[in-house]
């Protein structure tokens, strides 16, 4: 007895066939990488999301992070427009100012760049994004000095943040946040300067510090700003460390 081929069999086989035709053809097409994309007006952001910031933010912060993954290939951070990417972080900071998930990937992501032009995109950023006085976004700020002053060798830029750092309103700024001036003023040559303010932090402060950062400031104080031998221009408490 002759067996009937099911029409059913046919289309599935039909479809296979297709189907591997196309994934012969297109097995080594890639998209095309065509760079960070324009930011949106900032009182268009949200069209997307119905007027929702909250959800604009997050679908923004997630498309930041998987920036550059496109066709099964990453992207070299090197290629892409940190100009525009500036743009991105502001746009979010817009939408919510209080997350830390952009600064995050600003800081640690994108930051992780050897490349002066590049970082200084971060860097304008995260001046703004960490002088907040809430949710311990002084830390971001923190993290821009340290991006000037040891990736892109700039004191005079980390300086001009540490200021900045150090005068954060913020009730939970750490005491080396403070300090942070002294550290690059001592480091420049300008021990007189760096002298007064660590002074002056440590008279401040000294009823509310830890004994271990009372003995760690006046160590510094005592041998790493005034390290020469000249004896006489030391405080008092200088005699007693050993």
């Amino acid at each position: 007895m002759k067996k009937v081929v099911r029409p059913s069999y046919l289309v599935l086989l039909v479809f296979f066939v297709a189907n591997f035709f196309l994934w012969s053809v297109t097995k080594t097409i890639r998209l095309p990488w065509t760079n960070v994309p324009s930011v949106p007006e900032y009182n268009k952001a949200a069209m997307l999301t119905l007027g929702d910031k909250q959800l604009a933010y997050r679908y923004y912060a997630l498309m930041l992070q998987n920036l550059g993954s496109i066709g099964g290939r990453d992207v070299s951070l090197l290629t892409m427009d940190y100009s525009k990417l500036e743009d991105w972080f502001f746009l979010e900071h817009y939408l919510d100012p209080e997350s830390n998930t952009v600064p995050m990937l600003a800081a640690r992501y994108f930051g992780a760049i050897n490349d002066n032009d590049r970082l200084n995109h971060v860097i304008n950023y995260l001046e703004v994004a960490g002088q907040r006085p809430t949710n311990q976004k002084w830390r971001w700020l923190g993290h821009a000095v340290f991006l000037a002053r040891h990736i892109q060798k700039d004191n005079d830029r980390a300086l001009e943040l540490a200021y900045k750092l150090s005068a954060n309103k913020a009730p939970d700024l750490g005491t080396w946040a403070k300090q942070m001036p002294v550290f690059i003023l001592n480091e420049q040559g300008d021990t007189d300067l760096a002298y007064k303010i660590m002074l002056n932090i440590l008279i401040s402060n000294v009823d509310t510090m830890h004994p271990n950062e009372i003995f760690y400031m006046k160590d510094y104080i005592c041998n790493t700003i005034l390290k020469e031998d000249s004896i006489s221009v030391k405080p008092e408490f200088c005699f007693e460390i050993k």
